[in-house]
């Protein structure tokens, strides 16, 4: 193994656990392997068919991923191709059949749709393992779901006692404290950030803002590539080529672009709304700095994003489905409205322990704010929400409070409330700012209901209200967010 990576890598030593893997799979065993992104997980698949001599099948989501991975393979003097719909030279599979590559490709279609005797054959030139990159795809609520990743298990039957192997850097655990990444929230010019600040991916949530965005690049003199799912195949194709030349400096993208991409030089992540989960953010965000340079990731929300629950589960079939998306985007959510350091919350999230309360390197480390004694208004929202019996979305705890005489306040009675309209001095946006902090502190749980999502009292806020009733309002200090400032009515 080490002189196969010598020979064709130019490594004198493995990284963390990559030996182990190889070692498994050599063994004949089935593997999981969670990486972190730019950790060498693609070693883990490529090493095995030098060493024993046999072809190595990939499955790979994207075409351009297969076609980058090929070419630097080749040049490695790799024997490598891939199979799928935009495959023009059709002598492929034919050397495929006849054992003549150390690597192939394969989309997830074109696995599940080759005939059994392109199996057979192949199984008779000898395969070592059949691998599922990126498959964090399999997932049921995954952003990439495709049908076929969940037919892949019927190759289990075709090809028996090979090792099935999958690898994603989604998940990870001891690899999350990447320390060259500096995580911003809020800034007010994407396009003065961009024009000074390299090779640069800004992620959308929807193709529409890809669209908007990429247009305001170009009005601001920016000349941007985009890649989303509603171009074909050669477009996405040629925008990932120009990307990774540096032909272009800036990508505008859905979320599917970059996967597997080994750029290092990428200098900013920017995310242009509230991410799905902190998994895909993550992963998302860890393709800059991968050179070991100093590099920033941006983060741009509205409370709108915190809305798309609808949206996101639109293609779930289960209930189970639609809670892991509710409780993967209230994380996420989570995420953007601490007032503590980004580093530790994430860190936190995937089951890690930071050394020191601050990383000093997160806009919350940097630019602390101010605290100040927000008990009075703490003391409102929480006794509305119990005078609601804490049944309710944190809108209409928001409106009583602000004294709204919509339709559904008057229904329930809620005008009648002693609190109705005590509130009214704040916005919206400020109390929701408020419910933020009160739900990450402990004081307020909040609950899933389908794609429902209710405000109650915890223990803790129980207790403080408790407090209050006994004639003491207990000091509550709380930062004073930039989602606060300027929101006083």
């Amino acid at each position: 193994m080490e002189a196969i990576l010598k020979r064709y890598f130019g490594f004198s030593a493995f990284r963390p656990y990559q030996k182990e893997v190889i070692q498994g799979i050599l063994r004949g065993k089935d593997c999981l392997v969670v990486k972190g992104t730019g950790s060498g997980k693609s070693l883990c698949y490529q090493v095995p068919p030098l060493v024993v001599g046999k072809t190595g099948i990939v499955v790979s989501p994207l075409i351009s991923l297969m076609q980058d991975q090929v070419m630097a393979l080749k040049q490695r003097g790799i024997k490598s191709e891939y199979l799928g719909s935009s495959q023009t030279d059709y002598t492929v599979q034919d050397k495929a059949e006849r054992g003549q590559y150390n690597i192939l490709f394969m989309t997830p279609e074109k696995a599940c749709s080759v005939s059994m005797s392109f199996w057979s054959k192949l199984k008779k030139e000898g395969i070592c393992l059949f691998a599922v990159d990126e498959a964090h795809c399999i997932s049921e609520w995954g952003h990439d779901f495709r049908v076929e990743y969940k037919q892949l298990d019927k190759l289990r039957d075709v090809l028996p006692g090979l090792p099935f192997v999958a690898l994603t850097a989604t998940a990870t655990e001891k690899s999350f404290d990447r320390g060259p990444l500096f995580m911003n929230k809020l800034v007010l010019d994407i396009s003065k950030y961009v024009a000074s600040g390299g090779s640069t991916i800004i992620y959308c949530t929807t193709i529409k803002d890809v669209e908007q965005i990429s247009k305001a690049l170009e009005e601001a003199g920016i000349s941007a590539g985009i890649y989303h799912a509603q171009m074909d195949k050669e477009s996405r194709a040629e925008s990932h080529r120009l990307f990774i030349r540096d032909e272009v400096q800036v990508m505008v993208a859905t979320v599917a672009f970059g996967m597997g991409i080994d750029k290092p030089n990428v200098r900013q992540v920017i995310h242009y709304g509230c991410p799905k989960s902190l998994e895909s953010y993550y992963q998302e965000s860890g393709r800059c700095g991968r050179d070991g340079i100093a590099s920033v990731c941006w983060l741009y929300y509205t409370r709108s994003d915190f809305a798309k629950a609808n949206f996101y589960c639109g293609e779930s079939l289960t209930e189970n489905q639609r809670t892991a998306i509710m409780e993967s985007l209230m994380a996420a959510q989570q995420y953007c409205s601490i007032a503590t350091c980004r580093r530790n919350f994430l860190l936190s999230y995937f089951g890690e322990k930071s050394e020191s309360e601050k990383c000093g390197n997160c806009d919350n480390c940097i630019d602390s704010q101010k605290e100040r004694d927000m008990s009075k208004e703490a003391f409102l929202l929480l006794a509305c929400i119990q005078s609601c019996w804490g049944t309710w979305g944190l809108n209409m705890y928001v409106d009583i409070l602000r004294g709204s005489r919509a339709k559904k306040i008057l229904n329930a009675q809620f005008d009648m409330l002693p609190l109705h309209g005590l509130g009214r001095e704040y916005s919206s946006n400020w109390w929701k700012a408020l419910a933020s902090q009160l739900i990450f502190n402990g004081y307020l749980t909040e609950n899933i209901r389908d794609v429902y999502r209710t405000i109650s009292i915890s223990a803790k806020g129980q207790k403080f209200l408790n407090s209050v009733r006994q004639d003491c309002l207990p000091p509550l200090f709380l930062p004073v967010t930039s989602e606060m400032i300027g929101e006083r009515k």
